[in-house]
């Protein structure tokens, strides 16, 4: 399997994700939905940021990797403010809309245009050595998020109430 079909089944995975953010009985989708939907996006935009980026810059030129990072900024932007605002807010469901469109085009873009040119850019090894590049960013940003939420988690028992 080569990089960019590694990287569209991992999008596949982040939009379902967004599917599965079905509002619950309050009309809201179920927090785990959305902790699960914010995970797999930070993933999916610091393995962009770190191995697709470069990419960009070299098939695509200057100005569309400063296009692609405006948007992956702009994602960054609205999870952070998804935890600003009261969950089930009216500016808490337009930022979850709006992350939404903006992940949607995102992951068209990059499977409609990008991957395309990307894949006749690179040759055999360039590919394989994305594969194990991307493989082992991932494990490591997964780990570090684990780390993260279990440090958050010994706070919170240590605060009290």
């Amino acid at each position: 399997m080569g990089p960019f079909e590694m990287l569209s089944g991992k999008q596949r995975e982040l939009l379902a994700c967004f599917e599965a953010l079905a509002p619950g009985e309050d009309g809201l989708p179920p927090p785990e939905r959305v902790e699960e939907m914010l995970e797999e996006l930070w993933l999916h935009v610091r393995l962009t940021e770190r191995h697709l980026q470069p990419l960009v810059v070299r098939v695509e030129g200057q100005a569309r990797a400063l296009q692609e990072a405006e948007v992956l900024l702009a994602m960054h932007e609205l999870m952070a403010e998804l935890e600003w605002f009261p969950r089930g807010s009216l500016e808490w469901q337009v930022r979850l809309m709006a992350l939404e469109d903006a992940a949607l085009a995102h992951v068209r873009s990059l499977e409609l245009q990008l991957f395309p040119r990307f894949s006749e850019a690179l040759d055999a090894r360039e590919q394989s050595d994305l594969v194990r590049d991307v493989a082992a960013t991932r494990e490591e940003l997964w780990m570090e998020m684990r780390r993260s939420q279990s440090a958050f988690q010994a706070l919170d028992q240590t605060i009290p109430v």
